[in-house]
């Protein structure tokens, strides 16, 4: 029986099925006894004799002493009942503060934001605590159930050898007994006292949730309403009867709150603070390599200002590191980060102009938040963004005359552009404040803003990290290096795009509390990730989607990275052909990809054993239509292994000469001698004759022939043919050019010249060098090369023809 390729195919595909569910198919059970386990009975205690007694004392008297020294360990809770006390003065203190600013209802966003998260916080604590506390009673139980086994045993053997009228050795019995009940008692006493601190937390964890709900319902009343009314306009009598003194103390009552600082706090934190230490050493760095950071343009704005490069740095580390930070050090990150992007941001822009609306931009955002820290009355606020607006407007507009003056500015048309939209949000808040839409017209110019300095911010640390990026690949040792030679554009191109990538992300985030769409990020990513499709028992949502991306996107970036590696480090140095080094990286690719797959799969829970489901329907479809695609694909497998072709052959396929470029999963690319690229499905080399021209050497035949006129001296024309074969440079010695008379022909007599050439990818050009010095040669040593001579034979001609040349014959001969 003969064997074609559809059935190597065939049995390929047998062969991977049964292979997947051999190697499949035990994890498979694995986890189906992991998801559903079958409870087996317990098989029956066997009673011993008398002489088994002594052992088995021993044994229950080893498991009481160590259950005993557990339960000591478990009731040590010295440490635990000095911690809630703490917690519960802390709590007692926050809880103070609350009452003693007011109504939550009445307090600006970033107040509510950061109690919230402290009391989050307080309340992450008290769930890890209160986990602890149920690991300890899952650990008495453990204790407990063991002794009501033992003692069950014992109950039972002593029924058992009375039955068996044996003498049971009472003292022995008795012992027993007051073991298990000593240890009886000495779980419950522990259970009592953790059951104790599980009561506290409880209560500590009611008093924490009303907090919380308190938070949570001014956070969402505040989110309802923002386009809603809820404030007096401007010209209602109500309105003004909100100045009064009381107004003038509230302010001074939350300055003075906003001047006490939370101390414990800063000393708790204090070792993030460390964070500065990275900025003043990229200060330094910059300071010292100004100079050829100067070739670096990406990176021409920090080189002017170092210092506040590297503090804007660590205030950007530094920003969400502290967990629910106090508003007063919220505010001075928030600061320090404006002034120091503010001062960066300055070379970005065109002229001083842009420069100084930057910066007015930069203090408005500082002076609105400091209103907000000292928790300003609301008619006083209301009042602060009016003026605001009033000033601001005329500058902008007087802005945009100077910019309309000025020719030739290239980038006037967008910073026109991005002040009459600040314009347009003036006037919206403005409006707004006067017809007493206060939380809109407030959330609107903070949100503004602050999306401002966000985008302002990302454009500034990709710059920051695109210089870095250019900087490590080209002005280091690792320029020197083979693989950042060859692959370090590329490598940049991908670190870019990553870096973009996560600089969006982080916005995106950021910007979605801003805008109130969610009360913080975790809310929007909790809401993100909480969609999800189900597929059959398999339920997979948007986080596992996401995940099984990264994973996806991380395997293939390694792919490429061990390949890079593979060929600047290894191959480079071994020298190893260039086919094989093809195959194993293909192989390295095929291998990460299959792991990369299979930690998606594992990723979006699904068993291997629905792979190998997926594996069957895939052999089902092969036979309805995707015979050509695993052809191929199996076919590439053929070329990788057995090499009968190669990138970088010289072949020759549907009569066009040229180098393969490319093996791929499907088809293989060939670059012909005139730089067309020719696409042939792998099945194709693998199945039909193809020429090879490179498949064991690149030495060939070139054959030349050579014409000379009748009458030629043969020996001196093979002798000329001998030495110019002989003395091309790409001409081999071994087999030794040989020159050939051919034929007597028809015009000529015919030679030709046989020599190897090292490459016969320079044929052609070989063979146009050696036809130029055969030319040569022959005009120097007065061979002819003739041209096709025939014979004439006029059989028929026209009478007034003949009479025209009779006439014209005698003219010429006079």
């Amino acid at each position: 029986m003969v064997l074609n390729r559809y059935h190597i195919i065939w049995a390929s595909l047998l062969i991977l099925l049964t292979l997947s569910t051999m190697l499949f198919a035990p994890l498979s059970r694995a986890a189906t006894e992991t998801s559903t386990p079958v409870e087996t009975p317990a098989a029956a205690p066997a009673f011993p004799g008398l002489s088994e007694l002594g052992p088995r004392t021993s044994v229950l008297n080893d498991f009481v002493e160590k259950s005993e020294n557990s339960l000591k360990r478990l009731a040590d809770l010295q440490a635990t009942e000095n911690d809630l006390a703490t917690f519960t003065s802390q709590l007692q203190e926050m809880s103070a503060k609350v009452t003693a600013l007011g109504d939550p209802h009445e307090w600006y966003i970033d107040r509510l934001t950061q109690f919230n998260n402290q009391f989050l916080q307080l309340k992450k604590y008290l769930d890890e605590l209160q986990g602890q506390m149920t690991e300890r009673q899952k650990s008495i139980e453990l204790i407990a159930a063991r002794r009501g086994q033992e003692q069950d045993f014992w109950q039972q053997w002593n029924k058992k050898l009375k039955a068996q009228k044996i003498a049971v050795p009472i003292e022995t019995v008795s012992q027993v007994k007051t073991l298990l009940t000593r240890l009886e008692k000495a779980g419950n006493n522990t259970a009592g006292a953790i059951l104790k601190i599980q009561e506290q937390i409880s209560n500590l964890q009611q008093k924490l949730n009303t907090e919380l709900d308190q938070f949570a319902g001014a956070l969402s009343a505040l989110r309802k309403a923002t386009f809603r009314k809820n404030a007096h306009s401007f010209f209602a009598p109500e309105f003004r009867a909100q100045f009064t003194a009381q107004l003038l103390h509230d302010a001074v009552v939350g300055w003075q709150a906003a001047k006490t600082l939370d101390w414990d706090y800063l000393q708790r934190y204090a070792w993030l603070f460390g964070l500065l230490i990275p900025g003043i050493a990229l200060s330094f760095a910059i300071r010292k390599y100004s100079h050829p950071l100067q070739e670096n343009l990406e990176w021409n704005f920090v080189i002017s200002h170092p210092y506040a490069a590297g503090f804007f740095v660590s205030f950007i580390l530094m920003a969400n590191r502290f967990p629910a930070p106090p508003t007063q050090l919220r505010y001075a990150l928030m600061v320090s980060a404006v002034i120091a992007g503010s001062i960066l941001a300055g070379e970005l822009v065109e002229n001083r102009r842009q420069t100084r609306m930057l910066y007015l931009a930069g203090l408005v955002l500082m002076l609105t938040s400091g209103f907000r820290l000292i928790n300003l009355p609301q008619p006083l606020y209301r009042m602060h963004i009016a003026l605001l607006a009033l000033i601001t407007i005329p500058i902008l507009i007087s802005q945009i005359r100077v910019s309309l003056r000025t020719r030739g500015d290239d980038a006037g048309h967008f910073f026109r552009s991005l002040l009459r939209f600040a314009i347009g949000v003036l006037l919206i808040s403005l409006i707004a404040q006067i017809t007493g839409y206060m939380n809109f017209s407030s959330w609107l110019l903070q949100a503004t803003f602050e999306t401002g300095m966000v985008f302002l911010f990302a454009h500034m640390i990709l710059r920051l990290g695109n210089g870095g990026i250019s900087f490590l690949i080209n002005q280091t040792r690792l320029a020197n290096g083979k693989f950042t030679q060859r692959f370090g554009q590329e490598l940049a191109q991908r670190l870019t795009r990553a870096l973009q990538g996560l600089v969006i992300i982080y916005s995106v985030f950021y910007l979605l509390p801003l805008w109130r769409l969610f009360a913080n990020s975790l809310e929007a990513w909790d809401f993100f990730s909480g969609f999800s499709i189900s597929l059959g028992e398999t339920r997979i949502s948007v986080e596992m989607v996401t995940l099984a991306l990264i994973a996806f996107y991380l395997a293939m970036q390694l792919s490429w990275l061990f390949q890079g590696l593979l060929e600047t480090r290894f191959f480079y140095r071994k020298s190893v052909d260039r086919g094989v080094r093809d195959a194993i990286k293909k192989l390295m690719h095929y291998g990460m990809v299959t792991f990369g797959f299979l930690t998606v799969l594992s990723i979006l829970g699904m068993g291997l054993q629905n792979f190998v489901v997926v594996l069957g329907a895939f052999g089902v479809g092969i036979g309805f239509g995707l015979q050509d695609i695993v052809n191929n694909f199996l076919s590439g497998l053929i070329l990788l292994f057995e090499r009968p072709v190669k990138v970088g052959d010289f072949i020759v396929v549907n009569e066009e000469w040229g180098h393969i470029s490319k093996i791929g999963l499907r088809s293989t690319v060939v670059k012909t001698i005139n730089h067309s690229e020719i696409i042939v499905p792998n099945s194709q080399l693998v199945s039909e004759k193809v020429t090879n021209w490179t498949f064991s050497s690149k030495v060939a035949r070139l054959v030349v022939p050579v014409g000379v006129a009748y009458g030629s001296d043969v020996s001196l024309v093979m002798n000329i043919l001998s030495e110019i074969a002989k003395s091309h440079p790409d001409a081999v010695t071994d087999p030794a050019p040989s020159i050939l008379f051919m034929e007597f022909g028809d015009s000529s007599l015919n030679f030709e010249i046989r020599v190897f050439i090292k490459d016969i990818g320079s044929n052609f050009r070989i063979r146009s060098e050696m036809l130029q010095q055969i030319d040569s040669s022959f005009r120097g040593a007065g061979v002819e090369i003739p041209f096709p001579q025939r014979d004439l034979h006029l059989r028929s001609i026209d009478s007034r023809v003949m009479e025209r040349i009779r006439e014209e014959i005698p003219a010429e001969q006079e």
